[in-house]
């Protein structure tokens, strides 16, 4: 019988728990999510700065800035070149350095879904199911990509097609994709082969048995709690983000298990 949605929350709080007090890397996991922040600013800062040294280099955008400026210390040619340059190293360093804490937080979470006990060791395998898990994922979202790409050349002044087509079709592609990848991911992680990730009946099956639309709700409703949650936790000054960055590994952990949860829970059906 699939898990109900406060049994999943319960047992999942309990495994966060029973982890919090024997896993000892907590530490490390914090790092690496503050780690992840710092490098999707600069992934942010660098793309901003790109973007105002393009557009200071557009003749279109150059004509429209006031002369006084375009003649200010900060317009010339060699400051711009190194600001670009800047701009660039930014972006390429936030990219870098976003990626790679994301594939280890990525391995960790297969981990969770995988179940037991918790340990941070065999790095090299845990980055390696982190690329393979990203993999997945994207995979899963191709079809997505293809479409949303193929529907912008139908007439999008047609504000029905734009609507309907544009994005209503697109959105509910995404969320399909979404929902098939991530049970994708978690037999992955249960299995420990990357093609069981694919095997897309039994994942339909196990879906099914869940249910699409509680599939959904239960998605839905979890991302509300954890949102208000972290809104909350912004709203206080400066403590509030250093609260949220320690909080997030034990948010990752509940939800990582809710899912496996659910997965778990409708394996029974499948092989009645």
């Amino acid at each position: 019988m699939v898990m109900g949605f406060s049994e999943n929350i319960q047992n999942s709080m309990e495994y966060a728990n029973t982890a919090f007090k024997t896993f000892g890397s907590w530490f490390v996991l914090i790092f690496l999510y503050s780690v992840m922040f710092a490098g999707t600013v600069l992934l942010i800062l660098g793309l901003i700065f790109v973007l105002m040294a393009f557009a200071t280099m557009t003749p279109a955008v150059s004509s429209a800035v006031d002369s006084a400026m375009m003649s200010a210390p900060m317009m010339d040619p060699a400051a711009l070149a190194m600001f670009t340059s800047a701009s660039v190293l930014f972006f390429i360093l936030g990219t870098v350095v976003t990626t790679i804490a994301g594939i280890f937080i990525y391995g960790f979470m297969i981990r969770v879904y995988r179940g037991g006990e918790l340990a941070l060791n065999h790095w090299g395998k845990m980055f390696v199911e982190g690329i393979l898990a990203m993999i997945i994922l994207f995979i899963y979202m191709i079809p997505y990509m293809i479409i949303s790409t193929l529907v912008t050349l139908g007439p999008m002044d047609n504000m029905a097609y734009l609507v309907i087509v544009g994005m209503i079709i697109p959105i509910i592609l995404q969320i399909i994709s979404i929902m098939i990848g991530m049970m994708g991911v978690i037999k992955f992680a249960k299995e420990e082969k990357f093609g069981a990730a694919f095997h897309i009946k039994e994942l339909l099956i196990v879906i099914g048995n869940i249910g699409w639309l509680r599939y959904l709700g239960y998605w839905i409703l979890l991302s509300l709690i954890i949102g208000v949650a972290e809104i909350v936790l912004f709203c206080i000054p400066i403590a509030g983000f250093v609260l949220l960055v320690v909080a997030l590994p034990f948010i990752m952990i509940v939800t990582a298990r809710f899912f496996a949860n659910l997965y778990d829970s409708a394996l029974p059906a499948v092989t009645e």
